[in-house]
């Protein structure tokens, strides 16, 4: 693949498409989510989760090195550890998105529901999103980003006129210093709020799309990431002079920041279209993950050349968590936090490749001492973290299983 393309993104329109990347279902939740469980820690939360991001950036970044047609990450792993591990990333990937996303959806229709007075309504309208992000896929990579860059841009303006509001005569005093209590939901609260991070290596998915891979990702991820961190810790901190942590809705306490019934329905609007944003990135990167898992022989052949099989497949597991969603919604963040948790393990494997592959250096070092931290947040956040530990060790055990076979592994 050459390394540049005159019809590829440039370094503006790729921070606009990264932005939609991260956007959607954290950017709903986790304000509110954050502020829930970790009342005047939230700030400390989220610059934790941030400062998280920066060593892995660099190590995207060296990773686009290896490939930047999409799979780098995989391509990371085989080259550090096995290439039957790097097989199993895109298995990982694939179950974090079919929780994850749906999940993200139903917050989206509770905003519809809550905003618009739709009682009931908000199951059709995560059916609906799910359809039309799946849809748009279909349609092609053009109508994807064009639905990316629309969604993204009334997100930031709807953002910033919560904000003001919220801000505008609030009734309680701003209080972020954290007390001593913090060391019990500091680190499962990073694991929440590192929901709203894990979109920046999707980037890594959407490599071939920028001009340059190798030279684009790490500015483009860095200024996206900033903005978008900037984003979600003023949405907490106008959450948090509007209501209690004890009494604010942690899945749609955004609402609490629109002071009139208009307001409240340009926020319901806004959520939906905020997500469809969202729905959109990740199922133009699954799909691909899926197809190149196909041609790995990790999943079945008709997947890799057919975009129909691929979205009858992803239609049917959305489906499935959407029923269990609709059945007990009081899931809703713990099955945001599950999804994070799988990432963490991703990230973890990423980590230990790019140690063994690189060996130490001042980046690999700084990646690895994130290991500790991860570690002790999959530990804290309990029975969060077991769908996780499942999905990789399923994963794992599959890609192992289907390598001792002599089945093709990834080229």
């Amino acid at each position: 693949m050459p390394a540049t393309s005159p019809r590829a993104l440039g370094r503006v329109a790729a921070v606009l498409l990264a932005f939609g990347s991260i956007a959607g279902s954290g950017i709903l939740s986790l304000p509110s989510a954050v502020y829930a469980q970790t009342g005047s820690g939230c700030l400390l939360v989220w610059a934790v989760a941030a400062l998280l991001c920066l060593p892995m950036l660099v190590m995207f970044q060296d990773a686009m090195g290896l490939s930047g047609g999409g799979d780098a990450l995989q391509a990371l792993v085989s080259r550090g550890l096995r290439p039957w591990v790097g097989a199993a990333m895109p298995l990982m990937f694939v179950f974090v998105v079919v929780v994850g996303l749906p999940t993200g959806c139903a917050v989206a229709g509770r905003y519809v529901e809550r905003g618009l007075g739709w009682g009931g309504g908000g199951a059709a309208v995560a059916v609906a999103l799910l359809v039309l992000a799946l849809s748009a896929n279909l349609a092609g990579a053009r109508v994807g980003a064009l639905v990316q860059f629309a969604g993204g841009a009334a997100l930031v303006a709807t953002g910033l006129i919560l904000v003001a509001a919220g801000s505008w005569n609030a009734p309680r005093q701003l209080d972020v210093l954290p007390t001593g209590a913090i060391g019990e939901t500091l680190l499962p609260g990073v694991l929440l709020a590192f929901w709203a991070f894990v979109g920046f290596e999707n980037l890594t998915f959407l490599g071939r799309e920028l001009r340059d891979p190798r030279r684009d990702f790490l500015p483009v991820s860095a200024v996206a990431l900033g903005l978008y961190g900037a984003f979600a810790v003023a949405l907490t901190l106008a959450v948090s002079v509007r209501a209690d942590q004890h009494s604010v809705d942690p899945v749609a306490g955004l609402l609490e920041l629109a002071t009139s019934p208009a307001l409240q329905g340009l926020v319901a609007v806004v959520a939906a279209a905020a997500m469809l944003v969202n729905a959109a990135a990740w199922v133009r990167g699954v799909n691909s993950l899926i197809a190149g898992a196909s041609r790995d022989g990790c999943m079945p052949s008709i997947l890799g050349g057919s975009a129909w099989a691929r979205t009858a497949l992803l239609g049917a597991l959305f489906a499935a968590t959407l029923s269990a969603l609709a059945a007990d919604p009081s899931l809703t963040v713990d099955a945001l936090a599950a999804s994070s948790a799988v990432f963490v393990l991703i990230y973890i494997i990423c980590i230990v490749s790019y140690v063994r592959s690189r060996g130490p250096s001042a980046r690999t070092l700084a990646n690895l001492a994130l290991i500790p931290i991860m570690a002790a947040a999959l530990v804290q956040s309990g029975t969060r973290s077991v769908y996780g530990l499942v999905v990789a060790a399923g994963c794992l055990a599959w890609c192992r299983t289907r390598s001792r076979s002599g089945r093709p592994g990834p080229s």
